[in-house]
């Protein structure tokens, strides 16, 4: 009886992370492609921006993000990137340079994991106290990838 509990624990240690990092993002894989928003004034400025990086073979994220000036609003816009499934993953603006979150700002599930999209930042956030964008599984308390922003 303990050799077959001990098999059954065995297996469910090799299923999990089999679940986790392999079938569930193969699940949440998206593609969206959308346009900047439309250009009333100024040109559109980009006032910072950086590449995805890989951090492992399960956590990974290739393309730019950028900040950029439309008109008085600014905006993160994530350009031809391919970003690694996973559940729940949420777009952070953070004050750190480590890919962990630190003090940020919450911008909103992930919309795609390959494609160009934006999201709306608040008037309220202080862009002098920005320094990285972080792609962040709540789910599992991972980043999945990030950017630092120069």
């Amino acid at each position: 009886m303990l050799t077959v509990l001990g098999a059954v624990g065995l297996a469910g240690a090799v299923a999990l992370p089999l679940v986790a990092f392999v079938i569930v993002p193969a699940l949440v894989r998206s593609t969206l492609v959308e346009d900047l928003p439309p250009v009333t004034g100024p040109p559109i400025e980009t006032v910072s921006q950086g590449e995805l990086i890989r951090i492992n073979a399960a956590d990974y994220g290739s393309g730019i993000v950028r900040i950029v000036k439309v008109g008085e609003d600014h905006v993160l816009r994530f350009q031809g990137v391919d970003i690694a499934g996973a559940p729940d993953m949420y777009v952070y603006l953070s004050d750190r340079v480590d890919g962990r979150p630190g003090a940020f700002v919450d911008l909103g599930k992930l919309k795609a994991t390959s494609g160009s999209f934006n999201y709306p930042i608040p008037a309220s956030v202080d862009l002098a106290t920005v320094r990285s964008v972080v792609v962040w599984c709540r789910q599992f308390s991972v980043t999945v990838t990030y950017a630092t922003l120069g």
